[in-house]
C-alpha cells in the first residue's frame, strides 16, 4: 500500500509539473513545439499507469501525510522570483518525481515500466536545455544600455559596463568597430563584459560580431541593415536574442518575417554616436511600429532626459540613451534619474 502511495504522489507531481511547463510554453512563449512535447510526456506518464487508478486512489491519504506539516512550515521554499524560476523549479520537480517512479517500479519488478520512466526523465533533461534559453530571447523593458568608449569620458567599456550593471540596467550592448579596435581587443573586452553581466543576470548583446558573440556566450546579437540577415543568424544562433535596426515600416516588417526577436526603431532624433546614420525617423515611425509590429522594440537615437517623456508617451517600453548615460560624470546617478522619468511616465 505504501508503495502505491509513493507512486500516486509522484505521478501527480510529474504530471502537474509538466502541465505548468506546458502552459508557460504555450501561452507565454507561443512555442507549439515545446508545448506539444511536454503534453506528450504528460500523457505518457498517465498512460503508463492506466488501469491502476482505483488502486492508487485508494492508497492516497493526504490528510495523514507526515510531510504535509513540514511543507507548510517551510513555505518560503515555494517562493518564486519570476517565471524563469517557476520553470526551473518545475523541471526539477518533474525530474525528481520521475526518478522516484523509476526506482519504485524497478523495485516492484516492473523493469520495462521503470526504463520507460527513465527515458522520460532523459527527455525532460533535454527539453530543459531547449526551454530555458527562451528567457534570454525576451527583450527587457526599461533602459537598453549601449557601450561606446569614445563617448565615455576616458572610461573603458569594461568600467562603464560595471557601473551600468551596478545601477540596474537589464541589458547591455557592446558596439565597437574594427577601425577603432582590433578583433583581439574586441574579443577580450567582450569576454570580460560577458562575465560581469552573467554574474549580475544582465543580458549581454554584441553588435555585428556574431562570431565573438558565440565565442563568449553572449545572450544575443544585434545587426544593422547592411549586416547579415536575422534569418541567416538564426541558423547558427537558434537560442539567442536577435535584434535588427530598422528605419522605416518596410524594414520593420521584413525583420519580423526574418524572425527577429526585437527591432531597433530610430534614430528618433538627430544623433552623433554613429557614423553614416540615416536622417531622424521621428516619432511618427514609433507610432507606426507601436500599432503594427507585434514583437518588442527599442527606441534609440538622440534620446535625452528632456525629450524622453515624449518618446515614452508613444507606448515605448524599452529605450536607449547612449551618450546621455555613458557621457555622464556619474553614470549611476544618471541612470537613476532616467529610471525615475520612466517610472513617472507609467503612473
Amino acid at each position: 500500500m505504501n508503495e502505491s502511495r509513493l507512486l500516486d504522489a509522484n505521478i501527480n507531481r510529474a504530471a502537474e509539473g509538466l502541465r505548468v511547463l506546458e502552459d508557460i510554453a504555450r501561452f507565454h512563449f507561443d512555442n507549439q513545439e515545446l508545448s506539444a512535447a511536454l503534453r506528450n510526456l504528460r500523457h505518457t506518464v498517465r498512460e503508463l499507469f492506466k488501469g491502476r487508478e482505483n488502486l492508487l486512489l485508494a492508497a492516497r491519504d493526504a490528510e495523514e501525510d507526515v510531510g504535509k506539516n513540514t511543507s507548510q512550515e517551510h513555505s518560503t521554499a515555494d517562493q518564486r522570483s519570476g517565471l524563469r524560476d517557476t520553470v526551473l523549479s518545475n523541471f526539477k520537480r518533474v525530474q525528481e518525481a520521475a526518478r522516484s517512479l523509476e526506482e519504485v517500479l524497478k523495485a516492484q519488478g516492473e523493469y520495462l515500466a521503470g526504463k520507460q520512466i527513465e527515458q522520460l526523465r532523459f527527455s525532460v533533461y533535454e527539453l530543459e536545455s531547449r526551454y530555458l534559453p527562451l528567457f534570454s530571447r525576451i527583450l527587457p523593458t526599461g533602459i537598453y544600455g549601449i557601450l561606446g568608449e569614445k563617448f565615455s569620458l576616458g572610461r573603458s567599456n569594461i568600467e562603464v559596463a560595471r557601473q551600468m550593471v551596478q545601477a540596474g540596467v537589464p541589458i547591455i550592448q557592446y558596439r565597437e568597430k574594427l577601425k577603432d579596435k582590433s578583433i583581439r581587443m574586441i574579443y577580450e573586452e567582450c569576454s570580460i563584459i560577458r562575465r560581469i553581466t552573467q554574474d549580475a543576470d544582465v543580458l549581454f548583446i554584441v553588435n555585428d560580431h556574431a562570431d565573438i558573440a558565440l565565442m563568449v556566450g553572449a545572450d544575443g546579437i544585434h545587426q544593422g541593415q547592411d549586416d547579415l540577415p536575422v534569418s541567416t543568424l538564426r541558423k547558427i544562433a537558434p537560442n539567442m536574442l536577435l535584434g535588427c535596426s530598422t528605419h522605416n515600416p518596410e524594414q520593420a516588417a521584413q525583420a519580423v518575417l526574418d524572425g527577429a526577436d526585437y527591432i531597433g526603431v530610430g534614430p528618433i532624433f538627430s544623433t552623433q554616436t554613429k557614423e553614416d546614420v540615416c536622417a531622424p525617423v521621428g516619432l511618427d515611425y514609433v507610432d507606426w511600429v507601436a500599432r503594427n509590429i507585434q514583437i518588442p522594440f527599442v527606441a534609440i537615437g538622440g534620446i535625452k532626459r528632456h525629450n524622453l517623456t515624449h518618446v515614452l508617451a508613444r507606448g515605448v517600453k524599452t529605450v536607449c540613451l547612449v551618450t546621455e548615460i555613458i557621457g555622464a560624470d556619474d553614470i549611476g546617478q544618471r541612470i537613476r534619474e532616467i529610471q525615475d522619468i520612466i517610472n513617472s511616465s507609467g503612473e
